[in-house]
Protein backbone atom coordinates (compact mmCIF):
# COMPACT_ATOMS: atom_id res chain seq x y z
CA UNK A 1 0.00 0.00 0.00
CA UNK A 2 1.61 3.22 -1.19
CA UNK A 3 1.22 6.44 0.82
CA UNK A 4 2.08 9.74 -0.87
CA UNK A 5 1.92 13.46 0.11
CA UNK A 6 -0.29 16.04 -1.56
CA UNK A 7 -1.23 19.50 -0.27
CA UNK A 8 -0.12 18.57 3.27
CA UNK A 9 -2.76 15.77 3.49
CA UNK A 10 -2.03 12.10 3.03
CA UNK A 11 -3.83 10.39 0.13
CA UNK A 12 -3.75 6.84 -1.18
CA UNK A 13 -2.93 6.23 -4.80
CA UNK A 14 -5.46 3.47 -5.17
CA UNK A 15 -9.22 3.93 -4.86
CA UNK A 16 -9.59 0.40 -3.46
CA UNK A 17 -7.67 1.52 -0.35
CA UNK A 18 -10.00 4.40 0.47
CA UNK A 19 -11.70 2.71 3.41
CA UNK A 20 -8.32 1.70 4.83
CA UNK A 21 -7.22 5.33 4.49
CA UNK A 22 -10.26 6.58 6.40
CA UNK A 23 -9.55 3.99 9.07
CA UNK A 24 -5.89 5.01 9.12
CA UNK A 25 -6.74 8.69 9.65
CA UNK A 26 -8.98 7.94 12.60
CA UNK A 27 -6.77 5.37 14.29
CA UNK A 28 -3.18 6.39 13.63
CA UNK A 29 -1.09 7.14 16.72
CA UNK A 30 -0.98 10.87 15.82
CA UNK A 31 -4.73 11.24 15.63
CA UNK A 32 -5.32 8.99 18.62
CA UNK A 33 -2.92 11.09 20.70
CA UNK A 34 -4.60 14.36 19.66
CA UNK A 35 -8.04 12.87 20.17
CA UNK A 36 -7.33 11.83 23.75
CA UNK A 37 -5.50 15.07 24.54
CA UNK A 38 -8.30 17.33 23.34
CA UNK A 39 -11.30 15.10 24.13
CA UNK A 40 -12.14 15.25 20.43
CA UNK A 41 -13.76 12.52 18.40
CA UNK A 42 -12.71 11.86 14.81
CA UNK A 43 -15.01 10.57 12.11
CA UNK A 44 -14.69 9.70 8.44
CA UNK A 45 -16.93 8.79 5.50
CA UNK A 46 -15.80 6.75 2.51
CA UNK A 47 -17.80 7.67 -0.61
CA UNK A 48 -16.33 4.81 -2.66
CA UNK A 49 -17.38 1.99 -0.35
CA UNK A 50 -20.16 3.99 1.32
CA UNK A 51 -18.93 3.28 4.83
CA UNK A 52 -18.40 5.42 7.91
CA UNK A 53 -15.98 5.29 10.78
CA UNK A 54 -15.81 6.66 14.35
CA UNK A 55 -12.69 6.54 16.48
CA UNK A 56 -12.71 5.41 20.11
CA UNK A 57 -13.08 8.95 21.48
CA UNK A 58 -15.99 9.70 19.12
CA UNK A 59 -17.78 6.56 20.31
CA UNK A 60 -17.13 7.62 23.89
CA UNK A 61 -18.63 11.07 23.31
CA UNK A 62 -21.66 9.57 21.55
CA UNK A 63 -21.85 6.82 24.17
CA UNK A 64 -22.22 4.08 21.58
CA UNK A 65 -21.65 0.37 22.21
CA UNK A 66 -18.04 -0.60 21.57
CA UNK A 67 -19.06 -2.87 18.69
CA UNK A 68 -21.30 -0.24 17.10
CA UNK A 69 -20.73 0.27 13.38
CA UNK A 70 -21.88 3.64 11.98
CA UNK A 71 -23.33 3.93 8.50
CA UNK A 72 -24.50 6.64 6.14
CA UNK A 73 -28.11 5.69 6.90
CA UNK A 74 -27.92 5.94 10.68
CA UNK A 75 -25.45 8.83 10.87
CA UNK A 76 -28.17 11.47 11.16
CA UNK A 77 -29.52 9.87 14.32
CA UNK A 78 -26.72 11.66 16.16
CA UNK A 79 -28.08 15.13 15.33
CA UNK A 80 -30.84 16.89 17.21
CA UNK A 81 -33.97 17.34 15.10
CA UNK A 82 -33.66 21.15 15.49
CA UNK A 83 -30.30 21.10 13.71
CA UNK A 84 -30.91 18.20 11.34
CA UNK A 85 -31.45 20.48 8.34
CA UNK A 86 -28.29 22.40 9.25
CA UNK A 87 -26.30 19.17 9.43
CA UNK A 88 -27.64 18.04 6.06
CA UNK A 89 -26.67 21.34 4.43
CA UNK A 90 -23.15 21.27 5.92
CA UNK A 91 -22.44 17.67 4.92
CA UNK A 92 -23.81 18.20 1.41
CA UNK A 93 -21.59 21.23 0.91
CA UNK A 94 -18.60 19.43 2.41
CA UNK A 95 -19.08 16.48 0.01
CA UNK A 96 -18.71 19.05 -2.78
CA UNK A 97 -15.44 20.40 -1.39
CA UNK A 98 -16.57 23.16 1.00
CA UNK A 99 -15.13 22.70 4.53
CA UNK A 100 -17.19 23.62 7.58
CA UNK A 101 -16.63 24.67 11.17
CA UNK A 102 -19.67 25.16 13.36
CA UNK A 103 -21.49 24.63 16.64
CA UNK A 104 -24.37 22.21 16.39
CA UNK A 105 -26.74 20.27 18.62
CA UNK A 106 -26.00 16.54 18.58
CA UNK A 107 -27.42 13.50 20.36
CA UNK A 108 -25.86 10.50 22.07
CA UNK A 109 -26.74 6.94 21.16
CA UNK A 110 -29.37 7.06 23.92
CA UNK A 111 -30.86 10.33 22.56
CA UNK A 112 -29.41 12.82 25.08
CA UNK A 113 -28.89 16.21 23.38
CA UNK A 114 -25.62 18.15 23.77
CA UNK A 115 -23.87 21.04 22.06
CA UNK A 116 -20.85 20.14 19.95
CA UNK A 117 -18.17 22.07 18.11
CA UNK A 118 -17.64 20.28 14.80
CA UNK A 119 -15.63 20.68 11.63
CA UNK A 120 -15.05 18.69 8.48
CA UNK A 121 -13.29 18.78 5.13
CA UNK A 122 -13.18 16.77 1.95
CA UNK A 123 -10.62 14.05 1.17
CA UNK A 124 -9.27 13.96 -2.38
CA UNK A 125 -7.28 11.43 -4.34
CA UNK A 126 -4.26 12.19 -6.52
CA UNK A 127 -6.50 13.26 -9.37
CA UNK A 128 -8.25 15.78 -7.11
CA UNK A 129 -11.50 13.82 -6.97
CA UNK A 130 -13.38 13.86 -3.66
CA UNK A 131 -13.36 10.34 -2.24
CA UNK A 132 -14.70 11.07 1.21
CA UNK A 133 -14.85 13.52 4.08
CA UNK A 134 -13.37 13.51 7.54
CA UNK A 135 -13.65 15.69 10.60
CA UNK A 136 -13.58 16.13 14.34
CA UNK A 137 -16.10 17.13 17.02
CA UNK A 138 -16.05 18.01 20.71
CA UNK A 139 -18.72 17.98 23.40
CA UNK A 140 -18.99 21.62 24.56
CA UNK A 141 -22.20 21.25 26.58
CA UNK A 142 -20.72 22.60 29.83
CA UNK A 143 -19.02 25.44 27.96
CA UNK A 144 -22.27 26.27 26.17
CA UNK A 145 -24.21 26.29 29.44
CA UNK A 146 -21.76 28.83 30.85
CA UNK A 147 -22.10 30.90 27.68
CA UNK A 148 -25.90 30.85 27.86
CA UNK A 149 -25.74 31.69 31.57
CA UNK A 150 -23.51 34.65 30.77
CA UNK A 151 -25.85 35.78 27.99
CA UNK A 152 -28.80 35.63 30.40
CA UNK A 153 -26.82 37.64 32.97
CA UNK A 154 -25.98 40.26 30.35
CA UNK A 155 -29.62 40.38 29.26
CA UNK A 156 -30.72 40.85 32.87
CA UNK A 157 -28.13 43.60 33.39
CA UNK A 158 -29.26 45.36 30.23
CA UNK A 159 -32.90 45.21 31.32
CA UNK A 160 -31.94 46.44 34.79
CA UNK A 161 -29.89 49.28 33.30
CA UNK A 162 -32.84 50.17 31.07
CA UNK A 163 -35.11 50.28 34.11
CA UNK A 164 -32.66 52.53 35.99
CA UNK A 165 -32.41 54.79 32.95
CA UNK A 166 -36.19 55.12 32.75
CA UNK A 167 -36.40 55.75 36.49
CA UNK A 168 -33.71 58.46 36.43
CA UNK A 169 -35.40 60.09 33.45
CA UNK A 170 -38.80 60.18 35.19
CA UNK A 171 -37.33 61.37 38.50
CA UNK A 172 -35.24 64.14 36.92
CA UNK A 173 -38.18 65.29 34.77
CA UNK A 174 -40.69 65.36 37.63
CA UNK A 175 -38.33 66.98 40.12
CA UNK A 176 -37.29 69.57 37.57
CA UNK A 177 -40.88 70.84 37.41
CA UNK A 178 -40.98 71.24 41.21
CA UNK A 179 -37.62 73.03 41.23
CA UNK A 180 -38.84 75.47 38.57
CA UNK A 181 -41.93 76.21 40.66
CA UNK A 182 -39.74 76.76 43.72
CA UNK A 183 -37.47 79.17 41.83
CA UNK A 184 -40.42 81.05 40.37
CA UNK A 185 -42.07 81.36 43.79
CA UNK A 186 -38.88 82.66 45.41
CA UNK A 187 -38.54 85.32 42.69
CA UNK A 188 -42.05 86.58 43.36
CA UNK A 189 -41.24 87.33 46.99
CA UNK A 190 -40.61 91.02 47.62
CA UNK A 191 -37.42 90.95 49.69
CA UNK A 192 -37.76 94.66 50.54
CA UNK A 193 -40.70 93.88 52.79
CA UNK A 194 -38.91 91.13 54.67
CA UNK A 195 -36.93 91.23 57.85
CA UNK A 196 -33.23 90.42 57.72
CA UNK A 197 -33.83 86.86 58.93
CA UNK A 198 -36.59 86.34 56.37
CA UNK A 199 -34.40 87.77 53.61
CA UNK A 200 -31.59 85.37 54.50
CA UNK A 201 -34.08 82.49 54.46
CA UNK A 202 -35.32 83.40 50.98
CA UNK A 203 -31.71 83.78 49.77
CA UNK A 204 -30.91 80.30 51.08
CA UNK A 205 -34.00 78.88 49.37
CA UNK A 206 -32.88 80.43 46.08
CA UNK A 207 -29.39 78.99 46.51
CA UNK A 208 -30.72 75.54 47.37
CA UNK A 209 -33.10 75.52 44.39
CA UNK A 210 -30.26 76.61 42.10
CA UNK A 211 -27.96 73.83 43.33
CA UNK A 212 -30.79 71.33 43.07
CA UNK A 213 -31.44 72.39 39.48
CA UNK A 214 -27.74 71.87 38.65
CA UNK A 215 -27.75 68.41 40.22
CA UNK A 216 -30.90 67.48 38.31
CA UNK A 217 -29.18 68.67 35.17
CA UNK A 218 -26.34 66.23 35.87
CA UNK A 219 -28.84 63.45 36.54
CA UNK A 220 -30.56 64.26 33.25
CA UNK A 221 -27.20 64.12 31.49
CA UNK A 222 -26.51 60.68 32.92
CA UNK A 223 -29.95 59.45 31.82
CA UNK A 224 -29.54 60.92 28.34
CA UNK A 225 -26.06 59.51 27.78
CA UNK A 226 -27.15 56.09 29.02
CA UNK A 227 -29.60 55.77 26.18
CA UNK A 228 -27.34 56.96 23.36
CA UNK A 229 -25.75 54.93 20.61
CA UNK A 230 -22.31 53.93 21.87
CA UNK A 231 -20.88 53.07 18.48
CA UNK A 232 -17.67 54.83 17.51
CA UNK A 233 -18.06 57.15 14.56
CA UNK A 234 -15.82 59.48 12.60
CA UNK A 235 -16.75 62.97 13.81
CA UNK A 236 -15.88 66.37 12.42
CA UNK A 237 -14.90 68.20 15.63
CA UNK A 238 -15.89 71.63 14.31
CA UNK A 239 -19.41 70.39 13.53
CA UNK A 240 -19.89 69.18 17.12
CA UNK A 241 -18.43 72.45 18.43
CA UNK A 242 -20.83 74.56 16.36
CA UNK A 243 -23.77 72.45 17.53
CA UNK A 244 -22.78 72.96 21.17
CA UNK A 245 -22.31 76.73 20.77
CA UNK A 246 -25.67 77.08 19.05
CA UNK A 247 -27.40 75.20 21.86
CA UNK A 248 -25.75 77.47 24.45
CA UNK A 249 -26.80 80.59 22.52
CA UNK A 250 -30.39 79.33 22.48
CA UNK A 251 -30.39 78.78 26.24
CA UNK A 252 -30.86 81.19 29.13
CA UNK A 253 -27.14 80.84 29.87
CA UNK A 254 -26.19 82.79 26.74
CA UNK A 255 -23.43 85.19 27.78
CA UNK A 256 -21.02 87.32 25.85
CA UNK A 257 -17.71 85.59 25.25
CA UNK A 258 -14.85 85.61 22.77
CA UNK A 259 -14.33 82.22 21.16
CA UNK A 260 -11.09 81.14 19.48
CA UNK A 261 -10.90 77.77 17.70
CA UNK A 262 -8.33 75.80 15.73
CA UNK A 263 -9.12 72.33 14.41
CA UNK A 264 -6.85 72.22 11.34
CA UNK A 265 -4.28 69.85 12.90
CA UNK A 266 -6.92 67.24 13.78
CA UNK A 267 -10.23 67.80 12.01
CA UNK A 268 -11.82 64.35 12.42
CA UNK A 269 -11.76 61.98 15.40
CA UNK A 270 -13.23 58.53 15.99
CA UNK A 271 -15.41 58.87 19.08
CA UNK A 272 -18.94 58.50 20.45
CA UNK A 273 -20.73 61.66 19.23
CA UNK A 274 -22.86 62.12 22.37
CA UNK A 275 -19.79 61.81 24.60
CA UNK A 276 -17.79 64.40 22.67
CA UNK A 277 -20.78 66.74 22.61
CA UNK A 278 -21.25 66.41 26.37
CA UNK A 279 -17.54 66.98 27.08
CA UNK A 280 -17.42 70.16 24.99
CA UNK A 281 -20.76 71.39 26.30
CA UNK A 282 -19.85 70.97 29.95
CA UNK A 283 -16.40 72.58 29.68
CA UNK A 284 -17.67 75.59 27.72
CA UNK A 285 -20.67 76.10 30.03
CA UNK A 286 -18.32 75.72 33.01
CA UNK A 287 -16.14 78.49 31.56
CA UNK A 288 -19.13 80.78 31.08
CA UNK A 289 -20.42 80.20 34.60
CA UNK A 290 -17.00 80.80 36.13
CA UNK A 291 -15.97 83.86 34.12
CA UNK A 292 -13.78 86.39 35.88
CA UNK A 293 -15.85 89.43 36.96
CA UNK A 294 -13.13 91.89 35.93
CA UNK A 295 -12.51 90.78 32.35
CA UNK A 296 -14.33 89.59 29.27
CA UNK A 297 -14.69 85.84 29.00
CA UNK A 298 -12.33 84.20 26.48
CA UNK A 299 -12.60 80.54 25.51
CA UNK A 300 -10.05 78.68 23.37
CA UNK A 301 -10.96 75.31 21.84
CA UNK A 302 -8.46 73.41 19.69
CA UNK A 303 -7.13 69.97 18.78
CA UNK A 304 -3.60 68.71 18.24
CA UNK A 305 -1.66 65.49 17.75
CA UNK A 306 1.41 64.46 19.73
CA UNK A 307 3.31 61.15 19.92
CA UNK A 308 0.53 59.43 18.01
CA UNK A 309 -2.17 60.61 20.43
CA UNK A 310 -5.00 63.05 19.66
CA UNK A 311 -5.91 65.76 22.15
CA UNK A 312 -8.79 68.21 22.58
CA UNK A 313 -8.15 71.36 24.66
CA UNK A 314 -10.64 73.79 26.20
CA UNK A 315 -8.98 76.79 27.81
CA UNK A 316 -10.57 79.81 29.54
CA UNK A 317 -9.50 82.96 31.43
CA UNK A 318 -12.02 82.60 34.25
CA UNK A 319 -11.67 82.47 38.02
CA UNK A 320 -9.70 79.22 37.88
CA UNK A 321 -9.36 76.32 40.29
CA UNK A 322 -7.08 75.72 43.25
CA UNK A 323 -4.70 72.74 43.14
CA UNK A 324 -6.60 71.23 46.06
CA UNK A 325 -9.83 71.42 44.04
CA UNK A 326 -8.15 69.89 40.98
CA UNK A 327 -6.78 66.97 43.01
CA UNK A 328 -10.20 66.47 44.59
CA UNK A 329 -11.98 66.40 41.22
CA UNK A 330 -9.51 64.01 39.57
CA UNK A 331 -9.35 61.58 42.48
CA UNK A 332 -12.99 61.47 43.50
CA UNK A 333 -15.46 58.64 42.97
CA UNK A 334 -19.27 58.77 42.93
CA UNK A 335 -19.39 57.75 46.61
CA UNK A 336 -16.82 60.37 47.62
CA UNK A 337 -18.77 63.21 46.02
CA UNK A 338 -20.28 65.66 48.47
CA UNK A 339 -22.94 68.21 47.65
CA UNK A 340 -21.37 71.58 48.22
CA UNK A 341 -21.95 75.03 46.77
CA UNK A 342 -19.64 74.28 43.83
CA UNK A 343 -21.54 71.79 41.74
CA UNK A 344 -19.09 71.90 38.83
CA UNK A 345 -17.10 69.06 40.38
CA UNK A 346 -19.79 66.45 39.70
CA UNK A 347 -20.05 67.50 36.07
CA UNK A 348 -16.26 67.20 35.70
CA UNK A 349 -16.41 63.77 37.32
CA UNK A 350 -19.02 62.69 34.77
CA UNK A 351 -16.97 63.75 31.76
CA UNK A 352 -13.85 62.26 33.35
CA UNK A 353 -15.72 58.94 33.58
CA UNK A 354 -16.77 59.15 29.93
CA UNK A 355 -13.21 59.94 28.84
CA UNK A 356 -11.83 57.05 30.92
CA UNK A 357 -14.39 54.64 29.43
CA UNK A 358 -12.95 55.51 26.00
CA UNK A 359 -9.41 54.80 27.19
CA UNK A 360 -8.48 58.49 27.41
CA UNK A 361 -7.33 60.85 30.14
CA UNK A 362 -8.30 64.26 31.52
CA UNK A 363 -5.63 66.73 32.66
CA UNK A 364 -6.40 70.04 34.41
CA UNK A 365 -4.04 72.99 34.68
CA UNK A 366 -5.25 76.03 36.62
CA UNK A 367 -4.48 78.74 39.14
CA UNK A 368 -6.94 80.83 41.09
CA UNK A 369 -7.75 83.99 39.16
CA UNK A 370 -5.76 82.83 36.10
CA UNK A 371 -8.25 80.63 34.26
CA UNK A 372 -8.20 76.89 33.56
CA UNK A 373 -6.99 74.55 30.84
CA UNK A 374 -8.61 71.14 30.29
CA UNK A 375 -6.73 68.69 28.07
CA UNK A 376 -8.56 65.55 26.94
CA UNK A 377 -6.77 62.64 25.31
CA UNK A 378 -9.28 61.35 22.77
CA UNK A 379 -7.22 58.67 21.05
Amino acid sequence: MLLKRRNRFSVFSSKKDTSNYIHFLCNSFRYDEISNGTASGYWGIDFIKKTSHLDVQAKKILNTPSEYTPSLKNGYRFFDVKDLEKATTLFTACSQGKPFKTEIRMKTFQGKTFYARAQGKAIRNEQGDIIGIRGVFQNIESEKKQELKLQNSIKYSQEHDKWLYQLSHVVSHNLHAHVCNLQLTSKLIDVETLTQDQEELVTNIKSISSNLETTLGHLSTIATLHGVDRKLKHIVVEDIYKEVIQKIKDSALNQRALYYTEFSEVEVVKYIPAYLKNILSHLIINALKNKHPERECEINVFTYKENGNIYLVVKDNGIGLSQHKIDYILSRTPTSYSFDKDESGLGLFLIKSQIASMGGTLAIESKLGKGAKFTIQLQ
